[in-house]
């Protein structure tokens, strides 16, 4: 997997419910961290991980994201795939599939980022594993809004579970995915759906590589977790 180009889809298209309060009319993506917008910071790091295009999958907010990034050139072409209504992470990454041209694709959640990632190990850990795709995990911790997952010994994923009502041991889904073409082509464009509850249990059971990163899991879906990366990205 990924020997040539790679095309990533972003998905950024949420409500941003808790952090509306923090940031009135702001769509999530695009909250300021270290003074510039989020999304900002994570199309440079796709960038530099060799990432050629970017779909920025939009739903909310969907007019002002595509005012902010169409404003300037970026280091990678930067695209958009606007939901008509709401679709959920499942349903945006089907509708973009037209617009991702590589095998595999990247997937990666518009809120949240793993500093210190070592993408080229991510990359090569999944083509030689076998497997038809693989996302990034990370320790867990007592957070219950993330998904958590199992591992065996050989790096395969044996569980995910998203956002279960209990924390616990095992590893935290860090929204970071490496999708083969096929995988993506099970989805039916135009259908509402979870990526996290719909579809990676379903290939978790086919199989999936788990890549575990050490570091810290940032994200900015609450004010809380928003201030606290704009300490460590700021």
């Amino acid at each position: 997997m990924h020997n040539g180009s790679l095309d990533a889809a972003v998905l950024c298209g949420g409500l941003g419910t808790r952090l509306r309060d923090a940031l009135p009319g702001v769509p999530k993506g695009l909250a300021p961290v270290g003074g510039r917008p989020f999304l900002e910071l994570l199309v440079e790091e796709l960038a530099a991980a060799g990432v050629e295009r970017i779909v920025l999958c939009t739903g909310v907010g969907a007019d002002a994201i595509r005012e902010h990034f169409a404003s300037r050139r970026w280091p990678a072409e930067v695209v958009f795939s606007e939901e008509p209504q709401p679709l959920g992470t499942g349903g945006a990454l089907a509708l973009a599939r037209t617009q991702l041209g590589s095998d595999p694709v990247l997937v990666c959640n518009g809120d949240s980022t793993v500093p210190g990632l070592d993408w080229a190990a991510f990359f090569a850990a999944v083509r030689a594993s076998g497997l038809a795709g693989g996302l990034v995990v990370t320790p867990a911790d007592a957070r219950t809004d993330a998904g958590v997952n199992t591992l065996a010994a050989d790096g395969r994923l044996l569980s995910f579970a998203e956002k279960p009502a209990h924390a616990g041991g095992g590893y935290h889904s860090a929204g970071i995915y490496l999708f083969s073409q096929a995988l993506l082509g099970e989805m039916p464009a135009g259908a509402a759906a979870s990526l996290e509850r719909d579809w990676l249990p379903r290939w978790c059971e086919r199989g999936l590589y788990g890549f575990v990163h050490r570091g810290a899991l940032l994200d900015i879906g609450t004010p809380e977790r928003w201030a606290r990366a704009q300490q460590e990205l700021g």
